[in-house]
């Protein structure tokens, strides 16, 4: 079955209606490897980041219990990395984490951004994930509604 890449014009219609691209990549990396099949990780990839280039704004989700792959249990590094592969900057993927994600989610009021009113939902990590983005998997401290509920170091 071949995977055909999304048209200009469904990408200009998508921009347009203000929506959101969870793109799901460790699905697509999973498809690929069960089932054989060519093209479709590939496929996933170039039509995110046309998305992108458009102008397009992407949160970071997966698909998990929802197929038959085993898919990361808290940070999602393995999709965090393919976003990475596609062509996605650590900025771009940190903000469909965070800010995106929430706006998806209809939370974006209340969390997803560092700013006076919003759920203190921070974590901390050792490196900076700017620069490197496997920093984001080692996390030393965890602030839930302004509590610290993990302590690593």
């Amino acid at each position: 079955m071949a995977v055909n890449a999304v048209s200009s014009e469904q990408i200009d219609r998508m921009i347009a209606r203000d929506m959101v691209w969870v793109p799901t990549m460790e699905l697509w990396s999973c498809v690929t490897e069960r089932h054989g099949t060519s093209g479709w990780e590939a496929t996933a990839a170039a039509n995110l980041l046309r998305f992108v280039d458009a102008g397009g704004s992407v949160a970071l989700g997966t698909d998990y219990a929802g197929y038959v792959c085993s898919f990361d249990l808290g940070m999602p590094m393995t999709e965090i990395l393919l976003m990475a592969d596609a062509g996605l900057t650590p900025v771009q993927i940190i903000e469909a984490a965070t800010r995106n994600a929430a706006r998806v989610c209809g939370l974006g009021s209340e969390l997803g951004t560092i700013e006076p009113g919003r759920i203190a939902d921070v974590i901390v990590v050792d490196g900076n994930p700017f620069d490197d983005l496997n920093a984001l998997g080692d996390v030393w401290l965890v602030v839930h509604n302004g509590v610290v509920i993990r302590n690593d170091k």
